[in-house]
């Protein structure tokens, strides 16, 4: 998780709009696998206003995920 003043200079994106695509280079994407429970996704797109709405796979194809987190299992650490 990005400190909130650094979010748009590391994504390209203001919070509240950061999509998990088409990101400043040298960002990275994990998802967390609680979005495994769901058939159809709809994360921002980069504006406060927008979504796109993709299916699991096609979440993980187009974000270029480096891998898959349990972040509930890692925030209790």
């Amino acid at each position: 998780m990005l400190p909130h003043d650094q979010v748009e200079t590391m994504t390209g994106y203001r919070i509240g709009g950061v999509c998990p695509f088409a990101l400043n280079d040298g960002v990275k994407v994990y998802l967390d696998y609680s979005l495994k429970k769901h058939d159809l996704l709809y994360p921002a797109a980069g504006d406060l206003n927008a979504a796109i709405r993709l299916s699991l796979d096609e979440l993980e194809k187009y974000s270029r995920a480096a891998g898959w987190v349990d972040v509930e299992k890692e925030i209790a650490k």
